[in-house]
């Protein structure tokens, strides 16, 4: 079932939107990171899946997937991917199947709008097939 057929006009006003523990966002299948907190502006259960996020300073995300594309956008902050540092202006665009990470949030946190096609259901990174290596992946 596509989006549009669940929801045809959403709207969300961010200032009125409550910081949530990533584990008790909509969407993550209750994957519980310390220091990730989010704001959801779907609807629970039918999207769409638009976050804004927030990494604490260290935040480390091991080696992921989830069930879908993903997008990210950092706004604020940075985050390191291998050898290599990001920051405001940064875009990352997965497809589904990949693994990626580990991304480490900088000394500054970082702040950043995530946009999936589905429920992002976290995914631990299983084998070595279908993997975006950090240091080719982001050139």
């Amino acid at each position: 079932m596509s989006l549009a057929q669940n929801i045809r006009v959403a709207f969300a006003e961010e200032a009125k939107l409550q910081w949530l523990p990533i584990k008790e966002t909509p969407g993550f299948g209750g994957v519980d990171i310390p220091g990730i907190q989010c704001k959801y502006f779907g609807k629970e259960n039918a999207g769409p899946w638009f976050y804004l996020v927030k990494h604490e300073p260290g935040v480390v995300v091991e080696r992921h997937s989830h069930e879908g594309d993903v997008f990210h956008y950092i706004l604020e902050g940075e985050w390191q991917i291998g050898s290599k540092t990001f920051g405001p202006g940064f875009m990352q665009y997965e497809q589904v199947g990949l693994n990626y990470g580990p991304i480490v949030s900088g000394k500054q946190g970082s702040l950043f709008l995530a946009i999936y096609d589905r429920a992002p259901n976290f995914l631990p990174a299983k084998g070595v097939d279908k993997s975006a290596a950090p240091e080719a992946a982001y050139e």
